[in-house]
């Protein structure tokens, strides 16, 4: 049976976080405007903003509260029975389900409604949730269920994939296939032809020298972002002389240094008493949220530092790969951008002393190129927004 145009999905996430790279990839696909899909949500929280703007965006917007219980069938856990009352009473071409602790019985009730489609994305290496049984409870019976009710399972990268599944069968692979998360080149454009303007503005607003160096992050202040590496990193260049063996850190004294870290999260307090206890207050600036990520890229930072202890495919990376800037990040992230951006990135492993850091910072530091060259390079390769969606729509046409 052929599907109607528009396809209509039902993007689940647990929350719509304004700093989440799954959502806000989701966001720019819905931004587009694509006549042939319509994207409706269902989520647990109004954050207020972002769901104002789906509306505005004409999708319908569901939002049924997380239940309390842990149990994971629908006679014991009114989140979930919300979930069926929702896709027994609405038609959907599909359901998308973005990867959380209650996916695998989403998923589950979708097939028993006779959903036709149930997509489920994999977006991070590693499935986190602070409670240990509900850890135990996706693994015994959310997971197993993935991998039955799925049609689709879509890892955002390799490393994903082969961690996502280690031990499955091959029917159970033959329902997977990895869709990279793309961005938009355009915004990059703008951000440079506003360069000159806002470099000086944002240095001001900051409180940044006009010639410090500005090493910068992007992520949510959570474990897996590792931001203590940072303050750990910046700590030894404080301390570190203006010479080192001998010779110049390439002219760059310790006092020109400085860190930008951009996101907010749960380890927020956490990151600013380390910050105090190493005296480093001087030298690192918290953003918190910025709705103005391309302006920083291009405008403001001079090299982008991912040290986190598990990725996806990581957005903010290549974001910055987009500017125009080099990328130094842990070795435990996807090798994708590796591949397509050779002489831009740098892996270095969390345990490698300090010193080799600097050296690919340095490295990175001299390999960054005009934002126009940037996006020459970046629009041939599979990362970019259209790219994202032209497969995307391909899954869902295959029901």
């Amino acid at each position: 049976m052929a599907i109607s145009i528009p396809i209509r999905v039902l993007q689940i996430f647990g929350v719509l976080s304004r700093v989440g790279g799954a959502e806000k990839w989701i966001l720019d696909l819905l931004r587009i405007r694509d006549p042939r899909i319509r994207f409706d949500f269902l989520l647990s929280l109004d954050d207020g903003l972002l769901v104002s703007e789906v509306r505005r965006l004409g999708s319908t917007v569901y939002l049924v509260p997380f239940s309390k219980s842990p149990l994971p069938w629908t006679w014991s856990n009114p989140y979930l029975s919300g979930v069926r009352k929702i896709l027994r009473n609405n038609k959907y071409d599909a359901v998308h389900v973005h990867q959380f602790d209650l996916s695998g019985e989403i998923l589950c009730i979708a097939a028993q409604e006779q959903v036709l489609g149930r997509v489920m994305s994999v977006h991070a290496a590693k499935y986190e949730n602070p409670r240990f049984y509900r850890r135990f409870i996706h693994r015994v019976y959310g997971r197993p269920r993935i991998f039955r009710y799925a049609t689709d399972i879509l890892p955002c990268s390799q490393t994903v994939a082969e961690s996502f599944t280690p031990s499955v069968t091959k029917f159970q692979t033959a329902k997977m296939q990895i869709l990279y998360t793309g961005i938009d080149p355009l915004v990059f454009e703008e951000a440079d032809h506003r360069r000159k303007r806002m470099s000086q503005q944002i240095r001001n607003e900051l409180g940044l020298p006009e010639h410090a160096t500005i090493l910068g992050h992007i992520g949510r202040f959570t474990h897996q972002k590792n931001h203590r590496f940072l303050l750990e990193l910046m700590e030894y260049l404080q301390n570190l002389n203006d010479t080192k063996n001998g010779r110049t850190l390439k002219n760059r004294g310790s006092n020109s240094w400085y860190l930008v870290l951009v996101g907010q999260g749960g380890c927020w307090d956490e990151i600013r008493r380390d910050i105090r206890n190493r005296k480093i207050q001087d030298r690192v600036i918290l953003t918190g949220f910025r709705s103005d990520i391309p302006d920083l890229l291009c405008s403001l930072f001079d090299v982008f530092l991912l040290p986190s202890f598990y990725e996806g495919l990581p957005i903010a990376a290549m974001e910055a790969l987009a500017s125009g800037l080099g990328v130094v990040y842990s070795d435990r992230i996807s090798r994708e951008l590796d591949d397509f951006f050779p002489q831009r990135v740098r892996r270095v492993s969390l345990e490698a002393p300090k010193t080799q850091w600097i050296e690919a910072i340095h490295e990175m530091l001299a390999a960054r190129c005009e934002t126009p060259a940037a996006l020459t390079e970046f629009v041939t390769t599979p990362f970019t927004l259209q790219s994202s969606l032209e497969h995307l729509i391909s899954i869902y046409g295959n029901f």
